[in-house]
């Protein structure tokens, strides 16, 4: 479907980068690239580690699984408190415990007490900090940016997420190398440090959410009923849910596609999940013009089918050559679609309920994810990572047949306020 000329003309006025000309807006999108740089180094450093320690398919993917299963989980509460607390104090709350998470598991693996069970422990409880922060940062956002601006705020916020895992993956391979895998968490205190400080001294004291009488459970209770009785929220539920279970071998089996197929270190991990980052950036900045022409419906099922095609050509890439520009074009196509999924998510919930709504969506998307990851691991155990890649492609596709009917609302005429 084409935009209407009067909507196209008004889209141009909002460029990719005009959210950053709030300063809120920016302390915050600094805040949480400083924050997601921290959580890739994490990963990079729980995810090679274990290839370390039990590198096979199933504990491998676990890593993923347990990372997460806590927004499975605790996320729809969250949503509850992200709507009931003040929000900066909750996430300055939440950047210190990481930090103290990331200290005490490079402390372990230093005096060499960092044995599987201790790392998938220590990958769920960053899961959980990570399930109360996420839907805080995402409901901030439309109350730091003009309405017009909500799209690309969100889609700068992909851009952060991607610029992370470029810089993460990157960081934390050349760390592994030269200095040893607990490097990594340790630096990542760090960068927990430096969001706390940004976070006190340049995000100022938000509104209060409205003083309620009802409890935590009544309040998820009345969310959780909202989104499921909202047609429009159902599909974004639905397309992230099957996307989500199917897309996650780009990121459950890729330590050992690194360390196995590709015959690397570190590094060859690190530069192979910086290819998805840089995929993800070259997308977002393609994205604002995508969509004043298509639909976000056509964008994500469009993403959705070039992401299956790649997960084929994935599974036949045994060489650093053939995989770099397959992980490329899969960055850009996996933003393509959780982008356009996040942002219709977001766009249809109102603002009293956008914190519990965005946690349901997580909720979804990351308990598929944690659920995909540990089938795909056990499929891989199986029938070995290239025919596992390629089953999970296979089923993207047959999913994407099976849900014509659930079409994103067209979010970009208007803002839920």
């Amino acid at each position: 479907m084409i935009e209407s000329a009067s909507v196209t003309a008004h889209r141009r006025h909002v460029s990719a980068w005009s959210p950053l000309v709030q300063p809120v807006f920016r302390a915050v999108w600094l805040a949480s690239l400083a924050s997601n740089i921290g959580i890739w180094l994490g990963n990079v450093g729980t995810a090679w580690l274990m290839t370390e320690l039990r590198p096979t398919p199933v504990m491998v993917t676990l890593v993923q699984a347990a990372a997460s299963l806590p927004v499975f989980l605790f996320a729809l509460p969250a949503g509850a408190v992200g709507d009931l607390v003040d929000r900066r104090r909750l996430l300055v709350i939440l950047q210190i415990v990481s930090m103290v998470l990331s200290s005490l598991l490079g402390l372990s693996t230093v005096l060499g007490l960092t044995s599987p069970s201790v790392l998938l422990a220590a990958s769920f409880l960053f899961g959980t900090v990570l399930a109360f922060a996420m839907p805080v940062f995402q409901a901030i956002v439309p109350d730091l940016v003009p309405r017009e601006a909500l799209a690309p705020a969100v889609s700068l916020n992909s851009i952060g997420i991607n610029v992370a895992r470029v810089i993460g993956p990157a960081l934390g391979g050349f760390l592994i190398l030269s200095c040893g895998v607990a490097t990594p968490f340790f630096i990542n205190a760090v960068f927990y440090l430096a969001v706390i400080g940004l976070l006190l001294r340049r995000l100022p004291a938000l509104d209060r959410p409205p003083r309620t009488a009802e409890r935590i459970m009544t309040t998820v209770a009345n969310g959780l009923r909202y989104a499921v009785g909202a047609s429009e929220v159902r599909a974004t539920l639905i397309r992230s849910a099957g996307y989500a279970f199917c897309a996650s071998n780009y990121f459950a089996l890729l330590p050992l596609i690194a360390r196995n197929r590709m015959v690397g270190g570190p590094e060859t991990y690190g530069l192979l999940l910086g290819c998805l980052g840089i995929g993800g950036i070259a997308a977002v900045v393609i994205l604002p013009r995508l969509r004043m022409r298509y639909t976000p419906n056509a964008i994500a099922r469009a993403g959705s089918i070039v992401s299956a095609a790649l997960l084929v050509a994935l599974a036949g890439s045994d060489r650093l050559w053939i995989a770099v520009p397959v992980l490329l074009a899969a960055g850009a196509a996996w933003v393509a679609v959780v982008a356009t999924i996040n942002v219709a998510a977001q766009a249809t919930l109102p603002g009293w309920v956008r914190a519990r709504g965005l946690s349901i969506f997580m909720i979804v998307f990351n308990g598929m994810m944690a659920l995909g990851s540990a089938t795909w691991g056990l499929v891989a155990d199986m029938l070995g990572i290239p025919l596992a890649i390629a089953v999970s492609a296979a089923v993207l596709l047959l999913f994407d047949l099976a849900t014509l009917r659930w079409r994103l609302p067209d979010d970009r005429h208007q803002i839920a306020g």
